[in-house]
């Protein structure tokens, strides 16, 4: 496996040396882990309201600029009754633009809601789909615009910042 490894990364610096293609410059904008925050707008069968919450994860850019990863969020609505609602998804996206700061990426996953009243609670559980567009703003921050469609009545668009550590 360590051999395979080795050899591969050898014939890969190969490659970009011979081609002249390997960059000194490059950076990988979207690469390790990352937290952040949320605000965005609920849109559903029920009532719609502010949502707010966190967002963090793990990404791997990987040299071709596909970027794969995996991305949580924890976050609430003022919607009556609502406690949290969570998310978890796998994602992948590209890295593209002259210094690769722009990130398109969708995802799927799992949403979880919990809602109480009166001593009563519940919980419902879905798919998740997401979509995006990320930029690159410094070296460590990004700008983010972001959609999640939990399962098939509940669209919630939303506008974040994440931090990349």
């Amino acid at each position: 496996q360590r051999m395979k490894k080795t050899l591969l990364t050898a014939m890969v610096a190969a490659t970009l040396f011979g081609a002249g293609a390997a960059n000194a410059q490059d950076q990988k904008n979207f690469d390790g882990f990352f937290l952040g925050g949320e605000f965005g707008h609920t849109f559903s069968d029920g009532p719609d309201d502010i949502y707010y919450g966190a967002v963090g994860g793990y990404r791997v850019q990987l040299d071709n600029n596909i970027v794969v990863g995996l991305e949580g969020t924890f976050g609430s609505a003022d919607i009556q009754y609502l406690d949290h609602i969570w998310t978890v998804n796998g994602t992948v996206g590209y890295a593209f633009g002259a210094e690769k700061r722009d990130l398109i990426f969708g995802g799927v996953g799992y949403v979880k809601a919990k809602a109480s009243a009166a001593g009563f609670s519940a919980t419902s559980d879905n798919v998740s789909f997401i979509a995006g567009y990320e930029r690159a703003v410094g070296d460590n921050v990004s700008l983010r615009v972001k959609a999640n469609v939990y399962g098939d009545d509940s669209v919630v668009p939303s506008v974040g910042v994440a931090f990349r550590f």
